[in-house]
């Protein structure tokens, strides 16, 4: 008995001590983390299904070819022969993989296409949260305003239905980073050292994640460091890390971004639809009083919690008329305002503008700058409410996890609606392809069809201008499919036998030998070998596709790319650069400390 007790005592000293140290704080905090990311990832997967988008698919077959690259050991095509109707579209090129990863690894572990997507989600949420914990603990050591503001960001309704029911993983993932580039910055003005690669990493991150989010945020940089000089605060130091951040990050998005232009210097291909849908402010408010997250570009909203503390801080412009924090809250207003349709934006629609396509897409910054004004304002308020705090914090996670239970539902309602319907239906065909189980993975990798980054035809049958004027995404998605140079009907006489990540197969037959168009994409920059019944044969470049001549009766063609990517040494370069910056900031720079 008295050893125990002796034990007890011994327990409890080493209990109180290590309460006191910074360890315990970090372990706990991320402990709190990993709870939040659960929550904010185990309704989606919830019943075992979960709702896969059109984006959605087309980032499931890119999933599906990294993984069976990895899991052979070998790079990664830049080219998807899986999905796609096993053409060979140019996705891996022109959309960056590498922070797939965080997808990838937990399906080389699990033998479970569905668990480890939803670990995979878990991990984004994990680092979406420990971002902006990290931005906000550079604002304040406050931990009431610090879990309040993680939460806003978290938690809003944008970003639930950015990762839930548009799937879109690459503006997600770029959501993930984007407070690593404003933690970077606050600590470059701050003049902190590890400011440079910080703002680097995250620069690299969301490049290595969604080109157009890293054109987003470039512009934001810039409007703010435009803003500092206007008010004298830019001084040639910062100047300077700016510049030496922008050259690291670039070596470290070199894989990603020198494929992006490799490519399109070699070949004419199909950009995704040109056009630009604006927010409509009724359809958003009535979305966000009945919490609807439903995939709908005019509809997107904050959710019902996070706008009502926008127009609060809104209506304290008026009240309190000192604070750094108003000019991030006037900053976020200001984009809101600039993203609803009241503005007249069909003469944006012939201009790169077009290229965003959604101007919902701006809620990600309009969410950042909200985060950062609402911290500025409690501290400055000196707020100090445990009992508001967590009420608020509590109702922001209710409301929007709310909101994805309830399109998860709808989601399975529709599922076995879908089922009763005739399979020529084509809603119903629809609704069941959202329904993403383990039993229907493999088949759903093969409905994705999309014409982007198709090659183009030398002459479009619709000029740029009418396919930017579309009034909606649908019209303008069936304009740019009759800009794609591809033989639908010929492709339909071949029946595809097998395809992985670098090689298809197909079965053909005629009844004369006679060269014909391969149903695979021809880009003029890839090491194509073509196979006939087990002999190479030669092939050219036509129309789009790859021509071979056929001999008469049944034929088994194999089309298969290099094993290696001839770009292997920017991946390298782009990890160990990675590596590094991770190394440096761990032991030179980036010691928290905790209070």
């Amino acid at each position: 008995m008295d050893i125990l007790i002796i034990l007890a005592k011994e327990g409890l000293r080493m209990f109180l001590k290590m309460k006191n140290s910074r360890y315990f704080e970090a372990t706990l905090t991320l402990i709190i983390i990993s709870l939040l990311a659960l929550i904010s990832t185990y309704p989606a997967f919830s019943g075992h299904f979960f709702e896969l988008s059109n984006d959605g698919g087309v980032h499931l077959a890119r999933l599906e070819s990294l993984y069976q690259a990895f899991n052979a050991g070998r790079a990664p095509s830049l080219i998807n022969f899986i999905g796609f109707n096993n053409q060979g579209v140019a996705m891996n090129a022109m959309y960056p993989w590498i922070t797939l990863l965080i997808y990838i690894i937990p399906r080389l572990i699990i033998d479970n296409p569905m668990l480890a997507l939803a670990i995979g989600f878990w991990l984004m949420n994990f680092f979406t949260i420990l971002n902006s914990y990290w931005l906000a603990k550079s604002l304040t050591r406050n931990r009431l305003i610090i879990l309040l503001s993680v939460s806003i960001y978290q938690f809003s309704a944008y970003h639930l239905q950015l990762m839930y029911t548009r799937v879109a993983l690459g503006e997600a993932l770029g959501y993930t980073f984007l407070p690593l580039i404003m933690l970077g910055l606050f600590q470059i003005w701050n003049r902190k050292k590890q400011g440079t690669i910080v703002l680097a990493i995250g620069m690299g991150l969301v490049a290595n994640s969604h080109i157009l989010s890293l054109v987003l945020f470039t512009v934001l940089i810039s409007f703010l460091e435009i803003i500092r000089l206007l008010c004298r605060n830019l001084s040639w130091h910062e100047l300077l890390q700016l510049l030496i951040g922008a050259f690291i990050s670039i070596i470290m998005s070199s894989y990603s971004l020198y494929n992006i232009v490799d490519w399109l210097l070699h070949n004419k291909m199909v950009a995704p639809a040109r056009l630009l849908i604006s927010l409509d402010p009724l359809t958003s408010l009535n979305r966000m009083l009945t919490n609807n997250i439903g995939e709908l570009a005019r509809g997107a909203h904050l959710g019902i919690i996070v706008t009502f503390i926008f127009l609060y801080l809104i209506s304290q412009l008026i009240s309190n008329q000192t604070g750094s924090w108003r000019y991030w809250i006037i900053g976020a207003a200001s984009i809101w305002v600039l993203s609803q349709n009241w503005i007249d934006g069909d003469f944006l629609a012939n201009t790169p503008v077009s290229l965003f396509q959604f101007t919902m897409r701006f809620l990600t910054i309009v969410v950042l700058l909200l985060m950062i004004g609402s911290i500025l304002f409690l501290v400055q308020i000196n707020w100090h409410s445990y009992s508001t705090t967590l009420f608020i914090s509590f109702a922001l996670i209710t409301v929007g996890m709310s909101g994805v239970i309830s399109a998860h539902n709808q989601t399975k309602q529709n599922y076995f609606w879908a089922l009763k319907q005739s399979k020529s239906n084509s809603l119903a065909q629809q609704r069941r392809n959202q329904y993403l189980t383990n039993a229907n993975y493999q088949k759903r990798l093969v409905d994705t069809q999309v014409p982007d980054y198709h090659i183009k035809k030398a002459e479009s049958v619709q000029s740029l201008k009418k396919v930017s004027a579309a009034l909606n995404f649908a019209t303008a998605s069936r304009a740019t499919k009759k800009t794609v140079q591809f033989d639908a009907d010929n492709s339909q006489k071949f029946k595809n036998t097998f395809a992985n990540d670098q090689l298809v197969t197909f079965k053909y037959h005629q009844k004369n030998m006679k060269s014909v168009k391969l149903p695979v994409i021809g880009y003029k920059n890839v090491n194509y070998s073509v196979k006939v019944n087990g002999k190479k044969k030669n092939f050219k470049y036509s129309e789009g596709q790859l021509k071979t001549a056929l001999p008469a009766g049944d034929s088994y063609i194999d089309v298969s790319i290099a094993r290696q990517s001839k770009h292997i040494g920017l991946l390298l370069l782009t990890g160990i650069t990675f590596i590094g910056s991770l190394v440096y900031l761990a032991t030179n720079c980036f010691k928290p400390k905790y209070n």
